[in-house]
């Protein structure tokens, strides 16, 4: 079948609610669903009832009173290992907890800027320097840092690199440098520690605030964005962080005994250099115009606004299998060729590019991109959650529309997606209506790229759930170059062929961590955000 219709669910979901009492019982129970199961690695397109636990183990580890039904009535039981988000969403309803994990879409007050000035296509002449991580992030972040000569403003989700921050400090205190920082709420120890430092050894040289995220505030629940902007004429626009493991102190190109195991050491990212001080005055506008409005939050009382206000709640931590967080073994050994940064195209001449925000005009110029796509459509993200609630309608009919095209003759559709959760987030898009041989699944992959026919691409920090395209604040740009988009083709055709798999694994067992501080073997504890972001 090509998707689970709604008759094909409610039947199932009828032979649920006949045995949830004896589920619920059994150890580890947190939910059960209609849904595709995954057999072998491969999608059955056949309903069935999908059982999530919150460790799942093998047979052999699982008492005979214990285990799940094979079958029930006429559907076959699968057993999936339950996401973090769906254990602590268990966790928080056998509490009895009142506390509401998603934002309350309709309570959102965020305004832009008057006149939509995102939302203008802009042509630039010049070149683009076009990078990759981990191939060659930070060696060119830094020197892009170090050669500020008056203003450094910058709007970042995740910021823990303490060679990053040292960078930062040092070039401000350096120079007569103007620097405006803006930060999400939710950070781990290492970023409340970077925090401090930078409010310490800057002091006033530092404008900068936290954004606050959730109901009632400007976004929902990330301020997600990857900018830096520098002397007003230049900017950095990435899929990654200020973190070790998105930008990780590494050199493969100008140190290539580093190449074996970098794709161990950091995430698979997009970023770009843009000299154009139309542009890059643009999204220092958009990211004052943030920073204004949480001083304005701070002057009103808001005490969570500061950059030395106290923490908020925080999601917990988690425990991760080691196994889970590095390579292959075959990839983490392997002799690989590093992919160098490039100034293109190779000839300056004038560019059109789209500049894209989230909230403001992402989900509208992506959709229109992605419908006129002739011949090609590569996309790669750390994850695609697909949704169907009405507050996601814009992002679900983006989805659709994508799952209409994955069927298409001629059209060459491929989606490499990271491989947290991915068993569980694939299936839910065959489910939808998705192709589901487009797909392949790749460790270490936090990019949020786009290629459309081999002309275009899509640089972005914007994550593919309904907050992510909707909700958050997030930054991209769209390219409408074939050099430009060629680089970035080569990469993913690269990754694709070389490092993404096409079976679907059992989605690792990620815990909640005990609030005891206590981690058994063979598990890392991580932040919640560090696990997501």
């Amino acid at each position: 079948m090509r998707r689970l219709d709604a008759p094909s669910r409610a039947a199932v979901r009828a032979v649920i609610d006949a045995h949830l009492a004896e589920l619920k019982v059994l150890p580890g129970f947190v939910g059960a669903e209609p849904g595709f199961p995954v057999v072998d690695g491969r999608i059955l397109r056949e309903p069935a009832i999908l059982v999530f636990v919150s460790h799942k183990r093998p047979p052999t580890e699982v008492l005979a009173e214990d285990r799940v039904p094979r079958q029930l009535g006429a559907y076959r039981v699968a057993v999936l290992q339950a996401d973090p988000w769906r254990q602590l969403e268990a966790k928080l309803a056998a509490e009895g907890s009142a506390f509401d994990l998603t934002a309350d879409a309709g309570s959102l007050s965020y305004e832009g800027i008057e006149g939509d000035p995102i939302d203008t296509e802009h042509e630039i002449e010049g070149s683009l320097l076009c990078h990759l991580g981990p191939d060659a992030g930070w060696p060119v972040l830094k020197p892009f840092l170090e050669a500020t000569q008056s203003s450094l403003t910058v709007a970042m989700y995740d910021f823990n690199a303490a060679y990053i921050a040292k960078t930062f400090i040092d070039t401000v205190r350096g120079g007569d440098i103007e620097a405006a920082l803006t930060w999400d709420d939710s950070m781990t120890a290492p970023e409340t520690e970077i925090r401090g430092q930078l409010r310490q050894r800057l002091k006033n040289r530092l404008d900068g605030a936290i954004i606050q995220c959730g109901s009632g505030r400007r976004f929902a629940s990330a301020y997600h964005e990857k900018v830096a902007v520098r002397d007003h004429a230049s900017f950095w626009l990435s899929s990654g962080n200020w973190s070790r493991r998105s930008q990780p102190d590494i050199d493969p190109i100008g140190d290539p005994a580093t190449a074996k195991g970098m794709y161990s050491a950091g995430n698979r990212e997009w970023h770009l250099i843009v000299d154009d001080e139309s542009l890059a005055q643009l999204y220092e506008r958009y990211i004052r115009h943030d920073l204004e409005a949480a001083k304005a939050d701070l002057e009103a009382g808001e005490p969570g606004v500061a950059l030395d206000a106290e923490e908020a709640w925080r999601f917990p931590d988690l425990l991760v299998p080691i196994e889970s967080l590095t390579a292959e073994p075959g990839l983490a050994l392997a002799t690989v060729e590093p992919m160098a940064p490039q100034a293109l195209p190779s000839v300056p001449r004038r560019i059109k590019v789209q500049p894209l925000l989230t909230p403001d005009n992402y989900v509208g110029r992506v959709s229109s991109w992605l419908a006129a796509a002739r011949h090609s459509i590569y996309l790669q993200f750390a994850y695609i959650t697909y949704t169907d609630k009405p507050s996601d309608e814009r992002f679900t009919e983006l989805l659709l529309s994508l799952a209409e095209l994955s069927y298409k003759p001629g059209l060459d559709m491929r989606i490499i997606v990271g491989n947290n959760g991915a068993a569980d987030k694939v299936r839910r898009l065959a489910e939808a209506g998705f192709n589901e041989a487009v797909f392949r699944v790749q460790g270490n992959v936090h990019n949020k790229g786009i290629v459309v026919d081999g002309e275009s691409v899509l640089v972005s920090s914007a994550n593919w759930s309904g907050d992510g395209v909707l909700r958050n604040r997030d930054a991209g740009l769209i390219v409408h170059d074939p050099e430009v988009a060629g680089y970035f083709s080569r990469a993913f055709l690269d990754d694709w062929e070389t490092r993404a798999r096409p079976t679907l694994a059992d989605n690792a067992p990620v815990l909640i961590a005990p609030d005891d501080g206590s981690t058994p073997s063979g598990m890392v504890r991580m932040a919640w955000r560090d696990y997501f972001s």
